[in-house]
């Protein structure tokens, strides 16, 4: 009996020239020629993992359980394959916009992912079994219904013999790919509900309230049929809100001058107060700069009147000497970051970097389809119990510079403690984390991975 042929899809090219990789590097495996088409095509004999038919109900198979051949063909998409949209009997000026909460919708593929569904119907003939290799979030599961659907319209067989799986995996190196394909599962399909349910829902509110207030305003003032659609979407509108009620806050704000009091002392060891000035045995003159300085807060903080902040500057300077009436303290605790998620990374890039979100994500990608981070898309905040932390640490060990000096210091004396978990947790990707041992002046983006890494 031949070994099945297997169809493996991503959801981009740079993935699956990854997958394509790891499955050629296999013990026993035999790449073949790679065919041209709207994406990259990748062929691999002999791959050998556990068996594909064993595989989809929810359970792990065990790292020594033998290995059968397959073939594996590896090719991708680009991001979303199918849009939906209204017909053309519900147009512009065939229907009032409240028609559009009810009308039908229609699915249909673009003129440019119409290529690429011809090539997943011919590619599905040839395959016994499809494998679905896109992001694993709830986009990617909706992604993955869409090819699922292309799939089985070229080889209904893949649906009657049950022969889909989904891969989960976070990032394309050799033991997350293999792991990947010892627990093979299914769609979840309640996942893809949710998306098409949100993109349904987007559709029919953004649609009818873009049509309403586009005629509403032309019709109202002169001129704006020149101006166009004037869009509305769930998010944005929102969002603008959020713009415009800041923009009018610093329009109408007044500035005030103000003044206050600033008072600090300096501790000697012992505890009693130091001079200001010392002179040394030149007879030069300089400021003290030993001991400990304590800042003083004004409980007025600031007065917007400045003869009244002056007269009380001045009775400071009279009296001469202040006394403590009352001293409190209480310990103040530094605790450790928790796991980096996307928003956190968003905002220590910028803080740090002077890096905007889009450009920050577009280089995380870039480290993640090279196998150096995790996937950088993520609301989890907490490591699995499972996840090794010291087999990554003692990897980062041979590295040169800061890295290997860092890693060499959180394995000496018992300094490594696990990181402490946060309240996030997407069940779908682990938190952004180094993936493999790589000196900085080896890549593009080196302080995104330090962010990762510290």
């Amino acid at each position: 009996m031949p070994p099945p042929i297997v169809l493996n899809v991503a959801e981009k090219p740079s993935v699956a020239r990854s997958l394509a990789q790891v499955f050629s590097s296999s013990p026993g495996s035999r790449p073949r020629n790679n065919h041209p088409g709207p994406t990259q095509i990748f062929e691999c004999e002999n791959v050998c993992f556990p068996s594909l038919y064993q595989q989809g109900q929810g359970r792990t198979m065990p790292n020594n359980a033998p290995g059968d051949p397959h073939t594996m063909i590896t090719t991708s998409v680009r991001g979303h394959l199918a849009s939906q949209d209204f017909g053309p009997a519900y147009g512009w000026s065939r229907c009032p916009p409240v028609a559009l909460f009810e009308a039908p919708i229609n699915t249909e593929y673009k003129e440019d992912m119409q290529p690429l569904e011809g090539m997943l119907r011919d590619l599905s003939r040839r395959a016994s079994a499809l494998i679905l290799w896109l992001d694993c979030d709830r986009e990617g599961e909706a992604i993955s219904d869409e090819v699922r659907a292309v799939c089985l319209k070229g080889n209904p067989r893949l649906g009657t013999q049950n022969r889909i799986y989904r891969a989960k995996f976070s990032t394309v190196l050799p033991g997350e790919i293999g792991r990947a394909l010892r627990t093979l599962g299914r769609v979840n399909e309640n996942f893809v509900q949710a998306v098409q349910l949100r993109s349904e829902h987007d559709l029919r509110v953004g649609a009818a309230f873009t049509r309403f207030q586009t005629l509403r305003l032309q019709k109202k003032f002169d001129g704006f049929q020149e101006r166009g659609v004037v869009s509305y979407g769930p998010c944005q509108f929102p969002t603008l809100g959020f713009v415009v009620e800041r923009w009018a806050r610093i329009e109408t704000f007044i500035p005030e001058n103000f003044w206050a009091l600033e008072m600090s002392i300096r501790l000697n060891a012992d505890g009693s107060v130091a001079n200001d000035s010392v002179q040394n045995q030149n007879g030069n003159v300089y400021s003290n700069q030993q001991g400990k300085s304590i800042h003083l807060n004004w409980k007025r903080v600031r007065l917007y009147d400045r003869p009244t902040t002056t007269a009380i500057y001045d009775a400071c300077l009279e009296a001469g000497e202040a006394v403590v009436t009352s001293l409190t303290g209480r310990p103040k605790n530094k605790w450790r970051p928790i796991p980096l998620a996307t928003v956190e990374l968003q905002k220590r890039a910028s803080k740090y970097l002077r890096i905007g979100s889009e450009e920050l994500m577009h280089k995380a990608e870039e480290l993640y389809n090279q196998g150096f981070i995790s996937y950088p898309r993520t609301e989890t905040e907490k490591f699995r119990p499972e996840f090794n932390h010291h087999t990554l640490i003692q990897s980062f060990e041979a590295v040169a510079g800061e890295f290997g000096d860092f890693a060499s210091n959180l394995l000496s004396n018992n300094n490594f403690q696990n990181p402490r978990a946060g309240p996030n947790d997407d069940n779908a990707h682990p938190p952004i984390t180094p993936a493999k041992a790589v000196s900085p002046d080896a890549l593009i983006h080196p302080k995104i991975l330090t962010m990762s890494l510290f």
